[in-house]
Parts: structure tokens; sequence; C-alpha cells
């Protein structure tokens, strides 16, 4: 999957910029912000409004004529969730919660969906996008009036019990795409809008995905990774003291994030037809 997109951004990049050597080429430095969310087995609803979270960044953006942009960008965010906020659903019961740092770097292809402007010069424009990013990502869980990083755990029995696998990675994959709209205000300056989603390759965002592992073996290995993996007792006495086996997430489906927010560029070159008034 990393060769493909890489390869596919370096064919697109090489023709586009033998396109370019007709056209104007303008470059861009700017700043992002805005918030950051994510889609997970802690998210019961599509947007869950109490975890929104501030997300900045900075980017450069290179404009192959009206039509065709290639944007670079560094983001940073944070992700959370928590059963807590369903009281009146049966998962509030399972009592799991995490909140974690999003580090990305990413590129990502923009294509105007139409153009407002002069002849050699973009004055607006909606767009699309659609890239390649990588993230890291640090789940982590508050216990006892403390931040406790899952990953290390093994949560759910990785690397401990069979048909767990592996320790999930900390950094992963992932694609950009969204829609975003720019105007120019005046010959230097630019503001935009841009909401992207994140669609990644993991379902371990949130450090939730398959089957409670047996908590009797995990308590005997690591006390702390069994109160961190079945958090039902925290919340009531009814519970079931060793739930091997049964889900504790949807491994069907991956983790997604989001960074929405405002965008503002300093237009760093121009060629001699875009400096024409």
């Amino acid at each position: 999957m990393k060769r493909f997109i890489l390869s596919i951004s370096g064919c697109l990049f090489f023709c586009l910029l033998g396109l370019a050597q007709k056209r104007f080429i303008t470059a861009e430095l700017g700043l992002f912000s805005g918030v950051s969310n994510y889609m997970g087995d802690l998210q019961q609803v599509r947007f869950d409004k109490d975890e929104l979270h501030e997300a900045y960044g900075v980017y450069w953006r290179y404009n192959f004529g009206k039509r065709v942009s290639l944007k670079l960008q560094a983001y940073k965010g944070v992700i959370s969730g928590s059963d807590a906020h369903f009281k009146n659903l049966l998962t509030s019961r399972r009592n799991l919660s995490f909140r974690s740092d999003i580090f990305e770097l990413g590129a990502q292809w923009e294509f105007s969906l139409t153009y407002f402007g002069e002849e050699c010069r973009r004055m607006a424009a909606p767009y699309f996008f659609v890239g390649a990013a990588w993230f890291h990502f640090n789940p982590m869980a508050r216990y006892q009036g403390k931040w406790v990083e899952l990953q290390p755990l093994g949560t759910e029995g990785q690397g401990l019990f069979p048909g767990a696998g592996q320790p999930y990675k900390l950094e992963q994959w992932a694609i950009p795409l969204g829609v975003g709209f720019v105007l120019s205000l005046g010959r230097h300056l630019n503001l935009g809008f841009e909401l992207g989603f994140r669609k990644t390759f993991t379902d371990y965002l949130d450090d939730v995905s398959g089957a409670y592992p047996d908590q009797l073996i995990l308590a005997e290995v690591n006390p702390l990774a069994a109160a961190l993996s079945y958090r039902t007792p925290e919340v009531t006495t009814d519970y079931n003291p060793n739930p091997a086996g049964t889900l504790r997430g949807n491994p069907q489906n991956k983790d997604l994030y989001f960074f929405g927010g405002l965008t503002f560029s300093w237009n760093v070159y121009y060629d001699e037809r875009v400096k024409k008034p």
C-alpha cells in the first residue's frame, strides 16, 4: 500500500510538473487552525461535539495552474472518546475511554471544482482532495488519577493469547479525503476552510477492537492491563467476572479521524504573468 501511494503520487507530481512549465506556479505558505475528532468504537454517534479538540498545523501549497494543487502539511490534534457520554445505552456499562495526540505528516492533491477570478490568477475556488498521510498516535486512559499508555499493556491480550495478534503499531498510514474552499484576500493573502477525513488501516486508535481476553490470566501477568481491559466493575456490581471471548469492540470497522477548520496562507511566489494587474 505504501509503495502504491508513493508511486501514484510520484507519477502525478512529475506529470504536473511538466505542465507547470507552460503555466504559472503559485506557492503558498500557510497555517491551519481548527478542530479534530474521531469515529470508532468509543463513538456511538456520527459526530460528538463533546469530543472536539483544538488542532493546528502548517502547510506548503503548490498551485499548478487554476485547477490542480499539491499540498504538503504537518498537523497536530487530539482525539478522544468515552462510553460515559452514552448513559442510556448498554455500551455505557463497558465504561471504556481514551485520549490520544495525533501527529500527521501528509501530502494531498487538490482539484478545484470550479474557478472564480482573472485569467492568470485564482480568486476563489471550492475543491476536493485526496492524498496520503503518515501519523503517530498513542491512546491513553485515565486510571486512579493518572494517564496510562494503553498500547504497551496489551488490553486485548496482544502478544500473550493465541489469536490476539501482536501489539498494534503506533505509526500508521492513512488516506485523507475531503473538501475545502479558498478565497484570495489580495495579492499576498488567502483565507480558506477545509474539512478532511482520514481513512486509516487500524482499528486501534482508541485501543478497542476485538474480544476480551481471559481476565484471570491477564491479571496474573499484569494486573493493570486487566483493570484497563475490563472496566465494567467500576460502574456496576452486576457484571460477568470473566467475559473472556465476548466482544469488546467491533473488529469489522476501521477507525477514522478528521481535521476541520480555517486556513490562512501567504503567497510566496509569483511568475511575471501573475504580477500583472
